[in-house]
């Protein structure tokens, strides 16, 4: 019988959630954290997704054949990893600029906005790209 691995890498912005994973449009499976799941899946055409809350991934068509060994990979936004740690130590800066010397760093504040305003998009207008399933 086919097998569907699924593999979730671990990033600061989603590490305390779960992915639910959608096969056809129905949830069949929760994925943690630097987690890898394996499924037996009768052979066949399959839209895999993945979704947090409102926001989720773009449709993956797979086909699998009898003996085949699929495996896919989930993880968020690109950039998403590298992202939060940075604007958060960005937001301590300006933070700490602000207070210390009672005056405005306008990169940091400009920066702040950038990294924020990414991520925004991402959980509005962007929500269907917020997770990427690829195939490895």
């Amino acid at each position: 019988m086919p097998k569907l691995l699924v593999k979730r890498n671990s990033e600061w912005a989603n590490k305390m959630r779960s992915f639910d994973l959608y096969l056809n449009g129905r949830k069949f499976a929760e994925i943690k954290d630097k987690q890898v799941l394996s499924f037996e899946i009768p052979e066949g055409k399959y839209q895999l997704m993945a979704k947090i809350d409102w926001c989720g991934s773009q449709p993956l068509d797979i086909e699998i054949s009898e003996g085949e060994i699929k495996r896919i990979e989930v993880k968020g936004f690109i950039f998403s990893k590298y992202l939060l740690p940075v604007a958060v130590v960005s937001g301590f800066l300006y933070f700490g600029i602000y207070f210390k010397y009672n005056t405005n760093s306008l990169f940091l504040a400009t920066l702040l906005m950038i990294f924020f305003g990414y991520m925004l998009y991402f959980m509005s207008f962007g929500r269907n790209q917020y997770l990427r399933l690829r195939e490895i």
